[in-house]
């Protein structure tokens, strides 16, 4: 009888509840109420939005640093300059806490249209929760500088779809280029809703490759059918230790919170489940998924980068043995 915020939040509760007394019956009539609920909270809730200037010089000044006479180093600067850095996600979360104490406390709920997809815990309890928050602000904000080094990049070099597809595939990563070249002919020609369908399987048939290429079984066995398999997906890539660890912090983060956790913008899940709507199709959209393909073709540079610096830090963190004579080593 409440506000329908405050409804499907006590909805629940009471869903767990029933669920932890053995009455599934149960639990599916109040999950219904709260998908009610939660859908009709939609309507009470108020936009919160801020302006920010970007002087002209800036724009500028950063299009000359990326946008250069070589192709090829464009394309890596880009790829770099658009990835978010697990590192700098953190500062940038703690740095929030300092500002908004109180927000930083709160758990905060992500709504879909009839359910929570996702909960993130405080920043003391949930910083890894927390980045994926900052790093879809940063995919946000990144929309302007973005679309201006785009629109530099035809203006510098005469593109065509096969420079974006090549690139991708530097390293190997599609033994059929076919769609992946459509997806690209899309975003070239403004289609950004099959730019969308067609580049978001091959970007996951691309980390698939990525697997295969670090030693890891790209198949599983099928849940339900005896002895039959099937391929691994986003998830089971990106949330596999073995992998991540040679991947690194940056492209795991990247890659998840861009295609596939709920916490992010979970591209792959909501295309493959029919939940990403046309709006969410959009140029910005298109160009971040040819962005992932710059970072496709640099994913094996990017992947090295980080195991010299971690090797670096633990060789730092090794402690020195006095030898006989008083010098030192390195254990």
């Amino acid at each position: 009888m409440g506000d329908a915020m405050l409804a499907s939040s006590l909805l629940q509760s009471a869903l767990n509840n029933y669920a932890k007394a053995g009455q599934p019956e149960e639990a599916k009539r109040i999950r219904i109420a709260m998908q009610e609920k939660i859908g009709e909270s939609r309507n009470e809730m108020k936009s919160i939005s801020s302006d920010i200037t970007i002087k002209k010089d800036d724009v500028e000044a950063f299009l000359k640093g990326v946008i250069l006479p070589d192709l090829g180093q464009t394309f890596m600067r880009l790829a770099v300059e658009f990835l978010p850095k697990r590192k700098t996600l953190e500062e940038a979360v703690k740095k929030s806490a300092e500002d908004a104490p109180l927000m930083a406390h709160i758990a905060q709920h992500i709504m879909a249209d009839d359910r929570v997809v996702a909960i993130i815990g405080s920043v003391d309890e949930d910083l890894f929760g927390r980045c994926f928050q900052q790093a879809k602000f940063t995919f946000s904000f990144s929309q302007v500088w973005l679309s201006e080094a785009f629109r530099r990049l035809a203006e510098t070099h005469n593109l065509v779809p096969e420079h974006f597809a090549g690139w991708a595939n530097r390293h190997g990563l599609f033994e059929d280029m076919t769609l992946l070249l459509e997806g690209v002919k899309a975003f070239f020609c403004g289609d950004h809703v099959k730019a969308a369908h067609v580049l978001i399987p091959q970007i996951e048939h691309a980390l698939r490759s990525i697997a295969g290429k670090l030693g890891k079984p790209t198949t599983k066995a099928h849940p339900k059918v005896k002895g039959a398999s099937v391929v691994i997906n986003m998830g089971d890539i990106l949330y596999d230790d073995a992998i991540t660890s040679q991947l690194g912090d940056d492209l795991t983060l990247y890659f998840l919170s861009l295609y596939a956790d709920p916490r992010g913008y979970n591209l792959r899940n909501e295309l493959a489940h029919g939940d990403l709507d046309a709006d969410s199709m959009s140029d910005h959209l298109s160009r971040l998924l040819m962005h992932t393909l710059l970072v496709l073709g640099l994913w094996k540079e990017l992947a090295a980068s980080f195991a010299k610096r971690k090797g670096a830090a633990e060789q730092a963190k090794t402690p020195a043995l006095p030898e006989p004579n008083g010098a030192e080593v390195k254990a």
